[in-house]
């Protein structure tokens, strides 16, 4: 059985409308739509969608991601990210705003917050390059 789920595994309340397709389950099929494909990074946006889904994609632009992922859903689903009160890398201060400025479409993912902070990454995402600043560090204590 399918079932809907949103950016970062948020699922709204009441379900879903508009042109989302559903999940796939869990058994590992999501990202294979063709022999090359199961070769994208698992924080790539071809890996985490339907299979095929993104397929007639010509533009990824913010009105696609946001005609299925709602920015209030994505928004309050990484408040105090990893932990890490009062952070949170989808109100960035710098450059927020484009998706694929981090979520990448057929390759790794890059978490840009970290050219200047030290921030904890998603599971198959990179850090991007630092920058000569300094760095100012999110881990608390």
């Amino acid at each position: 059985m399918a079932r809907w789920v949103l950016f970062l595994g948020v699922e709204p309340p009441g379900g879903v409308g508009g042109v989302c397709a559903p999940q796939l389950p869990t058994n590992g099929e999501a990202g294979k739509a063709d022999s090359t494909s199961d070769s994208y990074p698992a924080g790539s946006l071809k890996a985490v969608h339907v299979t095929g889904q993104l397929n007639e994609v010509k533009e990824y632009n913010n009105k696609l991601c946001l005609s299925c992922h709602k920015r209030d859903e994505i928004n309050a689903a990484n408040e105090d990210y990893q932990g890490i009160k009062g952070f949170n890398p989808h109100k960035a201060h710098l450059e927020a705003g484009d998706c694929t400025t981090c979520h990448s479409v057929d390759s790794t993912s890059t978490l840009t917050c970290n050219s200047c902070h030290d921030a904890p990454l998603p599971e198959g995402w990179q850090s991007a390059e630092q920058g000569s600043g300094p760095i100012h560090s999110l881990k608390q204590g």
